[in-house]
């Protein structure tokens, strides 16, 4: 692979996964801001309803799509962190070679 190649395939690579992260962040904070909205009136009369409107079809929908979208952001959080600490220790081994 030339320099080049690589450069665009790190490039393209970087795109896809902030597109990705960007995805669900937006997912996840519209579905918060729609659950509040339609599931949980700020009223005494949505207090009463809540019973009723916490298992309505979009609101069960919206509860699935903030706790998975949420254990995605985690995860790609994590993930990061992983390959941080990849990259430092791996900077660490070669740094010192085989004097470890």
């Amino acid at each position: 692979m030339t320099f080049l190649e690589i450069r665009n395939w790190i490039i393209r690579t970087i795109k896809e996964t902030l597109a990705i992260y960007l995805f669900w962040i937006t997912l996840h904070w519209i579905s918060s801001i729609l659950y509040v909205k339609y599931c949980t009136v700020n009223t005494f009369y949505g207090f009463l309803m809540t019973p009723f409107l916490s298992t309505m079809q979009h609101c069960v929908a919206f509860r699935w799509v903030i706790h998975h979208s949420g254990q995605m952001i985690q995860i790609m959080w994590t993930l990061l962190g992983k390959w941080v600490i990849e990259r430092l220790l791996f900077y660490k081994l070669t740094d010192y070679g085989d004097n470890l």
